[in-house]
C-alpha cells in the first residue's frame, strides 16, 4: 500500500452512515476497498449498501404509525451505525489499524459528514419521489356527490324524531316504512357505490364501513320504533337503548 493512499477511518465511516445511512457507509468502504486494491470487494459493499437502505427505509415506512411515535428520533440511526462500525471493522479493522501505525493519511471526519449529508438529501428526494408517484389520482368529485346525497338523506330519513310526538302513530308508522327506512337503504347502497371508485383512499373505505355500520343501526331502531308504535308497548324500550349506545360508539368512531 503506497504511503499517499487516503482512507476513511472507522469512525468517519461511523458519522456518515448516522446521517446518510448504510448507503453512505457503501460509498465510503467501497473507497476504502480501491484505494487497498480491493475494488470487487468495494464494489460489492456499495450494492449491499444500497440494498439494506432500501430494507431499512422500507420497514420503517411499513411500520404502524403509533410504534414509530414510541421509537426515540435517533435511536434506529444509532442502530444501524453500531452495526456498520462491527462490520467495518471486520472487513477493514486490521488495514485501517495498519494504515494508522504507518503514519498513513485519512480524510476528516468533516469530509465523512458531506458525504453522509449528501446520501441522505439523496434519499430523502427518492423517498418523496416515490410517495408522489404512489399517490394515485381517486375521482374525490365523485365521492362527495354521493355523499351530498347521503347527507340529503339522512336529514329527510330524521325527521322521523320531528314527527314521531306530534303526528298520529299510523303517519309515522308510514313515515318509517315508506322514507325513513328506505332512506337509509338508499345510503348504503351510496357508501357501497363508493367503495368501487378507482384508487380510492384505504382510510375513506375505513370510513366507508363504519358509515354502513351507522346506516344498518339506523334501520334496525326504525323497524324497532315502528314495531313499538303498532303494538302500543314499551318493551322495546331496553333494545332501543342498546341501539342507541352502539349507534353512539360508531359516530364516536367516525369522528375520529
Amino acid at each position: 500500500m503506497e504511503e499517499n493512499k487516503k482512507l476513511y477511518s472507522q469512525n468517519a465511516i461511523a458519522v456518515a452512515t448516522f446521517f446518510g445511512g448504510p448507503f453512505a457507509a457503501g460509498i465510503l468502504i467501497r473507497k476504502n476497498c480501491i484505494a487497498l486494491g480491493n475494488e470487487r470487494q468495494g464494489f460489492n459493499a456499495l450494492v449491499i449498501g444500497i440494498i439494506a437502505t432500501f430494507l431499512l427505509f422500507g420497514g420503517i415506512l411499513m411500520m404502524p404509525e403509533s410504534a414509530m411515535e414510541k421509537v426515540p428520533n435517533a435511536l434506529i440511526p444509532a442502530i444501524y451505525t453500531a452495526i456498520i462500525y462491527v462490520i467495518v471493522d471486520k472487513l477493514q479493522g486490521k488495514e485501517l489499524k495498519a494504515h494508522k501505525a504507518g503514519n498513513g493519511l485519512f480524510y476528516s471526519n468533516w469530509r465523512a459528514t458531506g458525504v453522509g449529508a449528501v446520501c441522505c438529501l439523496i434519499l430523502v428526494a427518492v423517498l418523496l419521489g416515490g410517495l408522489w408517484l404512489g399517490t394515485k389520482d381517486w375521482d374525490s368529485d365523485r365521492y362527495n356527490a354521493k355523499m351530498e346525497r347521503f347527507e340529503l338523506n339522512e336529514s329527510l330519513a330524521i325527521r322521523l324524531y320531528d314527527i314521531i310526538e306530534e303526528k298520529p302513530v299510523k303517519e309515522v308508522v308510514e313515515f318509517i316504512e315508506e322514507t325513513g327506512i328506505p332512506k337509509w337503504k338508499e345510503n348504503i347502497d351510496l357508501v357501497k357505490e363508493t367503495n368501487e371508485i378507482p384508487d380510492i383512499p384505504s382510510e375513506y373505505v375505513k370510513s366507508n364501513k363504519l358509515l354502513i355500520e351507522y346506516c344498518q343501526l339506523r334501520i334496525r331502531m326504525y323497524e324497532v320504533i315502528a314495531k313499538s308504535l303498532n303494538e302500543d308497548t314499551d318493551a322495546y324500550s331496553e333494545e332501543l337503548d342498546k341501539l342507541g349506545i352502539e349507534l353512539e360508539k360508531v359516530m364516536a368512531q367516525l369522528k375520529e
